[in-house]
C-alpha cells in the first residue's frame, strides 16, 4: 500500500478535469472531485470516496521553484537501480519532464481497495494523455500502459 504515487509527465499539456472525474466515478461510483487551480498553472484535485476518504492530487511545473531540483533527485534515483537493462532510457524520461504530479492517499480508510484502484487509475491515465511515467512509494515506476518497468526495493 503506497502513500505517494508520482507522474512524471514529458507533456506540458493541461488534463481535461471532467477524464479524471469520469475516471473516478467508473473505478468507484460516488466518488467526486473537487478541483482547484491558480494563474501559475498549479492545479489541484480533491479525490472524495462516499466513506469520507480522500486523495489529493497536485499538478507542478517544472518552471516552479524547486521542481526541477526534485525531478533531479528522481533521475539520481533511477540512476541507482543499476539492476534494471532500462536505467538509461528510464532516467532520461524523468529529466524530459514537462509536468509533475503527486497523489497522497490516506494512511488509513474504510475501503482501501478502492482507494488502490483510484490512485493507480489517475496515475496511469495522467501518463497516458500526457507522455508519462508513474511511480508508487515502496512498488516502483510504471509506464503508461501500468506494466511495472522498475521494481523499487
Amino acid at each position: 500500500m503506497s502513500l505517494w504515487y508520482r507522474v512524471f509527465a514529458r507533456s506540458d499539456a493541461a488534463i481535461n478535469p471532467t477524464d479524471l472525474a469520469e475516471l473516478a466515478q467508473d473505478i468507484h461510483p460516488g466518488t467526486t472531485c473537487h478541483f482547484g487551480a491558480d494563474t501559475a498553472g498549479w492545479f489541484s484535485c480533491e479525490l472524495r470516496l462516499p466513506d469520507g476518504a480522500i486523495l489529493n492530487l497536485d499538478r507542478y511545473l517544472v518552471t516552479e521553484e524547486g521542481v526541477r531540483r526534485d525531478l533531479n533527485t528522481w533521475a539520481a534515483w533511477v540512476e541507482t537501480c543499476d539492476y534494471s537493462d532500462r536505467v538509461e532510457e528510464l532516467m532520461e524520461r524523468v529529466i524530459q519532464t514537462q509536468q509533475f504530479f503527486t497523489l497522497r492517499r490516506p494512511l488509513a480508510a474504510a475501503d482501501d481497495l478502492a482507494i488502490e484502484k483510484i490512485a493507480a487509475g489517475v496515475c496511469q491515465l495522467l501518463a497516458e494523455k500526457l507522455d508519462g511515467l508513474w511511480q508508487a512509494d515502496g512498488e516502483g515506476l510504471y509506464d503508461a500502459g501500468g506494466t511495472k518497468v522498475l521494481q523499487e526495493y
